[in-house]
């Protein structure tokens, strides 16, 4: 009897570890896959954002140097405006700004709006009346606004053919909205020379305001400013 009773007990244990073993029920196994789905949803989810965000971000930096390279070409073109070679016969002469050894073409031009010329002795021969000088514009085209610089063979001409420009940004890239050039702060003063003659010397301080965007996604807008003090005085 004894044998028989501790076999019992050894029945009964038997049967408490099956119970003890069960498997996990369907809602459970339905709650476990849910919050997985909701844990990998927010690991993909985070992963776009901050793949967006860095492409976002190289974007605003292409953007940025889209505009930032325009901007330093026509500011390296405006601070030689109205260069003239023969200036260096203006040491030891005072009278160089009336005795035509140092002559002057012109002032900048078109300083209140989207479009700008100049004068510069590109060859360096003394007279920049002969050369076809400099200028930049915006134009519009396919609703899509760039900058153009001027390469014609005659003085330029804000209205000129677009055969005389040559388009500087990249229209598939950036849609340049708006470029503004003011003269709002500079001014005029004068230079008697001996003789008692007066000369108008205007010192030239040009503002230029430049607003872009990506043509592709019209979110991404960026908007820069410079501002050049002419290296030559114009003297009339």
């Amino acid at each position: 009897m004894y044998i028989k009773h501790n076999d019992r007990l050894r029945g009964q244990s038997r049967v408490a570890r099956v119970r003890y073993q069960a498997g996990v029920t369907l809602i459970e196994t339905m709650i476990g896959l849910a919050l997985s789905l909701i844990v990998t949803a927010s690991m993909v989810a985070l992963m776009s954002n901050s793949m967006g965000t860095a492409t976002r971000i190289i974007q605003m930096s292409q953007l940025t140097d889209e505009l930032r390279n325009s901007m330093s070409m026509m500011t390296r073109d405006v601070r030689r405006a109205n260069y003239s070679a023969n200036a260096v016969y203006c040491y030891a002469n005072s009278d160089c700004g009336i005795d035509g050894s140092a002559t002057q073409a012109g002032d900048i031009t078109g300083t209140n709006g989207s479009c700008f010329t100049f004068n510069l002795d590109r060859n360096q021969d003394g007279d920049a009346s002969l050369d076809n000088a400099g200028g930049f514009r915006r134009v519009v085209g396919n609703s899509i606004g760039r900058i153009e610089m001027w390469i014609g063979n005659a003085s330029p001409d804000c209205s000129a053919s677009d055969a005389d420009w040559m388009a500087v940004t990249d229209p598939d890239f950036v849609d340049v909205t708006t470029l503004d050039i003011s003269d709002a702060r500079s001014f005029t003063g004068t230079v008697i020379e001996e003789g008692g003659v007066v000369l108008t010397q205007r010192v030239r301080d040009i503002n230029i305001q430049m607003e872009g965007r990506l043509t592709l996604d019209n979110s991404i807008t960026r908007r820069i400013e410079d501002s050049i003090r002419v290296r030559n005085d114009y003297l009339n």
